[in-house]
């Protein structure tokens, strides 16, 4: 039987001649002898099997060559098993074992080579991994009970075994071991956090952390890619003794097709010498993107073992067929059970980021990865689904299509609004006077902010001075942006959190007062705040309150917190304020929108078309819910190159007398926005207002002529879409900020 002598680990070693059979040491380390060394020669290029096994605690091993430089390390924690397979060329070689953290350890060492002589003679930098020897573990002795220890007196690696010529049996004076460089951690893995750590899409990114010991001469770190025993490339290099999650963007290496491939890291002292890390293995799938319309789509997917695909439903219902895929075969969404989905509860804490933006994803039993977003419902194919969306129980919510088509009801997984984001209404208020009729309907008064000006009693067209008392514009307007949902009654509003200041600029304080004492209230509750604008014409940049440099100044002074959601106007034929340029340019305080970044201009959406000579509503049911079959601008928006984005009009609206109406106009449009740009502001209140309206231009649904167009502007706001690009700047911006908003949609 062998044990190490007291001094062993002073610099002397253990020469083992090695055969194609295993053979297995039993040993231990103590205080006294704080690693083993093992040396080896191969007279030919062999695969080597080296395995460490049996730890009574942690243990770690490295391979050196015979300059004692660390050719590769293995760390694996507590008591798991050391193994390698790998190609050595002809050569001396040594194994050094050594403790981790624990004083003292027993351990088996088992060994095995076989010639390979049929593999390409490439350069030592090669690797093949396609030996494997299965071996038979020898069970740990107690150190202080020789009977049971196994017999070893004939076993060809004894110490006493006659040394190889080219070996001193006193070895000159050599640099001591524990001041060799080596790896003590490496990691390379897939960045999307969806739980997969060795596969990455291609085109996506890999997260790299390293840490040198005894580095001071290590001069470089190069990733090095290994496919098929060579060399493919280089995905980097880098100085210092550490690296931690440092990101790779796979699309600039083109040259990385799908496949199976090693890495590691190489360091390059200043003498030339190397250093290697252990190899890990990482595979590139193939993926095949769909994407849907702001109707109700079906998207289909094609099962493929191994591959991945992308799926952005975009507007609407939409639902994702997954033919051939039971439910058994889906081992997680989001990390999870399908059985443990709740969209209001955890959905979102787990999300893939890739391109630029966080996906909902599906792992298969086969290796396939489904990564979507903007999908309501998942059909098997058994039939069933998996309802994906936020369905609140009011009453009139299946007909809020103007929710369904920009996927707010996807959105609400995220956020369902934030207590220090401010919502902030320019419009005719929200009370009603003393002696008229109507109240506050399905909105919380909890959460208004109101002012005794405050008087909801304008006409619809906005005209202060016909006196009629009607439904209430104001009350409307804040309705969609925040009426109470999940309450068995009236319609679900977009936020259901956040605070409104309510200002009643037409018969109760001026424009410039309005959004100054909203913008003072929100900096001193440390809030960003989203304006709604009901109000259109040119008089509100010109004369109503102040000078048109004066607004200006408050608006762009109060950049960083402050958006508006103005109305384009309602300028052109059925409208209620005649704009000759309607077809070209967007009025009053929209017109900002080109010079501030924190003011959006808003078209008004309908599903409404021509069918034979007639315009009609043109719509269907899916799912209970009422989608869009088209989408026209409304003949009276303005429009031109001033025009931002799209949103919805004729939408659901409580009225102040507790009725629902179709609400018309820009002024139903803009709160649309305001308020699905209050959830984006919600999952990421570190945005300024122009990354907000950034965000929301680049994430919106294009229509008519690709690309920006006058007619209508960036298109429709989508908030799913908006909300996951906010949500995955603020959970890993270093990731998401590889990539363009809008990079998947090109």
């Amino acid at each position: 039987m062998l044990f190490d002598n007291p001094g062993q680990s002073s610099g002397t070693y253990r020469v083992l001649n090695i055969t194609s059979s295993p053979q297995t040491v039993t040993d231990s380390i103590d205080a006294v002898d704080p690693y083993d060394l093992y040396q080896f020669t191969l007279s030919s290029r062999s695969g080597c099997h080296m395995s460490l096994s049996g730890m009574s605690a942690n243990a770690d091993m490295q391979l050196l060559s015979d300059s004692r430089q660390v050719l590769q390390s293995w760390t694996n924690a507590s008591t798991s098993n050391e193994t390698v397979d790998t190609i050595l060329d002809p050569g001396t070689y040594y194994i050094k074992i050594y403790p981790f953290g624990a004083p003292s350890t027993a351990y088996n060492f088992s060994v095995s080579a076989i010639p390979s002589s049929n593999a390409p003679e490439t350069s030592s930098d090669s690797i093949t991994n396609d030996i494997v020897t299965n071996f038979t573990n020898i069970s740990i002795p107690n150190p202080g009970d020789t009977s049971s220890q196994q017999d070893l007196t004939n076993w060809t690696g004894l110490a006493a075994n006659p040394i190889p010529p080219s070996v001193s049996p006193n070895p000159p004076a050599i640099l001591p071991i524990n001041t060799v460089p080596n790896f003590t951690n490496f990691s390379v893995i897939d960045a999307s956090g969806d739980n997969t750590l060795d596969t990455v899409f291609k085109g996506g990114a890999l997260r790299v952390s390293y840490e040198l010991a005894n580095g001071a001469s290590v001069s470089k770190v190069e990733l090095e890619v290994v496919q098929f025993d060579r060399i493919v490339g280089s995905l980097g290099n880098w100085t210092g003794n550490k690296l931690s999650d440092n990101l790779i963007n796979l699309a600039n290496f083109s040259s990385l097709s799908e496949g199976e491939y090693l890495v590691r890291a190489i360091g390059t002292t200043t003498s030339g010498q190397k250093i290697f890390s252990p190899f890990q293995s990482i595979e590139i799938l193939p993926w095949n993107k769909s994407i849907g319309t702001f109707t109700a789509d079906t998207l289909n997917y094609s099962n493929v073992p191994g591959e991945g695909a992308v799926f952005l439903g975009r507007g609407g219902t939409d639902t994702l067929n997954l033919a051939g895929i039971s439910r058994n075969d889906v081992t997680s969404i989001n990390g999870m059970k399908l059985s443990g989905f709740n969209p209001l509860s955890n959905s979102t804490a787990n999300q893939a980021i890739f391109k630029g933006t966080a996906f909902d994803y599906l792992t298969l039993a086969n290796g396939g990865e489904i990564y979507f977003q903007g999908i309501e419902n998942l059909k098997f194919a058994d039939g069933t689904n998996l309802e994906l969306q936020v369905r609140p129980n009011d009453w009139y919510f299946d007909y809020q299509w103007n929710l369904h088509v920009s996927d707010v009801d996807s959105a609400w997984r995220f956020t369902q609004g934030a207590n220090n984001v401010l919502l902030a209404s320019l419009d005719t208020g929200i009370l009603t006077a003393p002696g008229a009729s109507g109240s506050i309907v399905d909105i919380a008064q909890g959460r208004l902010i109101t002012a005794p000006t405050d008087d909801d009693n304008e006409d619809d067209d906005n005209n202060p001075n016909n006196g009629t008392t009607t439904y209430g514009h104001g009350h409307s307007s804040i309705s969609i942006m925040s009426s109470t949902a999940n309450n068995n009654s009236g319609i679900a509003g977009i936020n259901w959190n956040s605070k409104v200041y309510v200002n009643d600029v037409y018969q109760g304080v001026s424009l410039l007062q309005a959004i100054g004492d909203t913008i003072n209230y929100a900096r001193a509750n440390n809030m960003r705040v989203v304006f709604q604008g009901g109000i259109q014409g040119d008089g509100w940049l010109n004369y109503w309150g102040a000078t048109r440099e004066q607004l200006e100044q408050l608006i762009e002074k109060n950049s960083d917190i402050a958006l508006f959601a103005v109305g384009a106007g309602n300028g052109g034929p059925g409208g209620n304020f005649a704009d000759p340029n309607y077809l070209t340019s967007v009025n009053g305080l929209a017109r900002l929108e080109t010079t501030h970044s924190n003011v959006m201009s808003v078209g008004a959406l309908q599903t409404i078309g021509d069918v034979n000579g007639v315009r009609q509503w043109q719509y269907e049911w899916v799912n209970g819910l009422l989608n869009a079959k088209v989408a026209n601008i409304a003949p009276y928006s303005n429009r031109g190159s001033n025009l931002t984005l799209m949103a919805a009009t004729d939408s659901p609206a409580m009225d102040k007398y507790g009725s629902v109406n179709y609400f018309p106009g820009t002024s139903a449009a803009n709160p649309n926005l305001a308020g699905i740009a209050s959830l984006v502001w919600s999952v990421n209140p570190n945005l300024n207002a122009g990354q907000v309206r950034q965000i929301l231009t680049n994430t919106a649904m294009d229509l008519g002529v690709p690309g920006r167009d006058n007619t209508f502007g960036y298109g429709l706001v989508n908030a799913d879409a908006a909300v996951r690009r906010a949500w995955a700047l603020q959970r890993s911006s270093d990731l998401a900020n590889l990539y363009g908003g809008s990079s998947l949609l090109v």
